[in-house]
């Protein structure tokens, strides 16, 4: 391994435990919604009656709940209970479970590259692309079955290589199977990767055998599980097929029309680099129709471009294969003489690229996921043993469409001052939450005085208040109640 490789892989490490730190929070709600509170159901944090629809429809995998459930537990059991401390143990796991992942691909897809220069690309790209730190830290549905097919797929690579099956095909089939399990769409990923290994590669029997055997297996564990979360038998990737396919209930949050995923990917994913990655998407499959990336990305992208209702988070498993697939294109057309691809493979272009990533990469690894668990994590922290009274106006900092108690500190009592009659005693333990970016140090609400103890941007970024943008941005301020005044 070359010294230029081994820094590479480590800053890639410390990018992903900086993103598992500082990424806080989720993605889309349903990391919030469908896991924490689904573990806080079995916690008893929750009542059935809080939560959400998808509870009772059955239709999500208990497995990312029970990982939540154990390690509460566990938090529980050492008396360092924490939720927020929980969610950053987990992030970590699954941010060191994803790098080392992708690691063990990388470095057997660096063998089809032909130079050391397309190699330390490869590595960078691989690790460091700006948005992968960040998707391998989430809590998903996406991130947890890309991690076992990753997983899976790293040991078929490995047998195929050594010519012979192992005993391994039974774990990655069991991968590819909790990866089915965790999210449906994954079986045209993994159907995908079958059929390239009949059509393509033809391996003995004995390969099949064992992947099967660890996918039914994997399977059968995920209805246990199941059993767990709902207390009864049921498939929750059945049902999951059966609500949003068959009664179609996923429409009712939108539907976007066919060529979205292009029109969203082309702009989400910073223009113009985003043309360049498009191009070699569509070009890899069209110059490497036998290789098993064509084979596993295809089905799985045009599933997605016939359901009605699409986000493009959906795709984000695609992330993972897009550096390899674009390096191993270019490299194909590397002595090509036509001025398009002189100037896509310019020093100028490439060092442009790299230097938009690194400002991207900093910025997503370093920026909470989301503008409220911040707020939430200072609220759960205002009190240690003490019941509290955190007042607010109009706006409560809990969302009320869904129960979000697994973040809440039972010993903190809201209320809306806009309906709040009764005066502020001063012997009272009060806090106020406000989201004003303007407001003083020291306000004054229903006849008493709160000083602020903390403030989402410090003082000085007032001075940067140009034509009042962060009035207009998130903000929030906890005040405590003076005792004397």
């Amino acid at each position: 391994m070359t010294l230029a490789k081994k820094q590479i892989i480590g800053i890639g490490f410390i990018f992903h435990l900086l993103a598992a730190y500082f990424s806080v929070g989720y993605h889309q709600c349903d990391e919030l919604f469908q896991v924490f509170e689904f573990a806080g159901f079995k916690l008893g944090i929750n009542k059935i009656e809080e939560m959400p629809w998808e509870f009772a429809s059955q239709m999500r995998s208990g497995i990312e709940p029970l990982l939540v459930f154990s390690v509460t537990k566990a938090y529980h059991f050492f008396n360092n209970y924490n939720p927020f401390n929980v969610a950053l143990f987990l992030r970590l796991i699954v941010a060191m479970a994803s790098f080392l992942a992708v690691l063990k691909l990388i470095s057997q897809l660096e063998e089809e590259l032909i130079n050391e220069k397309s190699r330390n690309y490869l590595w960078g790209f691989g690790l460091l692309f700006w948005c992968l730190p960040y998707f391998h830290v989430r809590l998903s549905s996406e991130n947890f079955s890309s991690l076992f097919f990753i997983i899976g797929l790293t040991i078929v690579l490995q047998n195929l290589k050594q010519g012979k099956p192992s005993l391994s095909l039974l774990f990655a089939g069991f991968s590819f199977g909790l990866s089915f399990v965790c999210r449906f769409q994954f079986a045209f990923m993994i159907a995908g990767l079958f059929a390239w290994l009949m059509w393509v590669r033809k391996p003995v029997a004995k390969y099949y055998v064992k992947l099967v055997s660890g996918l039914f297996l994997a399977l059968l564990v995920g209805m246990f599980v199941d059993q767990w979360l709902y207390g009864k038998w049921t498939l929750s990737w059945w049902n999951y097929l059966s609500e949003n396919l068959f009664q179609n209930k996923a429409s009712r949050y939108g539907e976007s029309p066919f060529y979205f995923y292009i029109s969203e990917a082309l702009l989400q994913l910073i223009p113009p680099f985003s043309i360049v990655l498009v191009i070699g998407i569509f070009g890899f499959w069209a110059k490497f129709q036998r290789h098993f990336l064509t084979w596993i990305t295809i089905p799985f992208i045009v599933l997605h471009f016939f359901v009605a209702h699409k986000e493009l988070r959906f795709l984000f498993p695609i992330l993972n294969f897009i550096p390899f697939m674009l390096i191993l294109y270019l490299q194909t057309n590397q002595n090509n003489p036509n001025k398009f691809w002189q100037i896509i493979q310019s020093n100028m272009l490439m060092k442009t690229g790299v230097a938009v990533n690194l400002i991207l990469l900093c910025f997503f690894t370093f920026k909470p996921a989301d503008d409220t668990s911040k707020c939430l994590e200072r609220i759960y922290n205002l009190v240690v043993g003490e019941r509290a009274i955190l007042f607010y106006e109009g706006t409560k900092p809990y969302n009320n469409q869904a129960s979000l108690n697994y973040f809440r500190n039972p010993t903190i009592t809201l209320r809306d001052l806009n309906t709040e009659s009764a005066p502020i005693s001063e012997n009272e333990n009060a806090y106020f939450f406000s989201e004003k970016f303007g407001e003083s140090s020291r306000i004054e609400k229903n006849g008493r005085k709160f000083v602020r103890i903390y403030s989402y941007f410090p003082s000085w970024f007032a001075y940067l208040n140009f034509n009042g943008w962060l009035d207009r941005a998130y903000s929030f301020s906890i005040y405590k109640l003076e005792q004397d005044f």
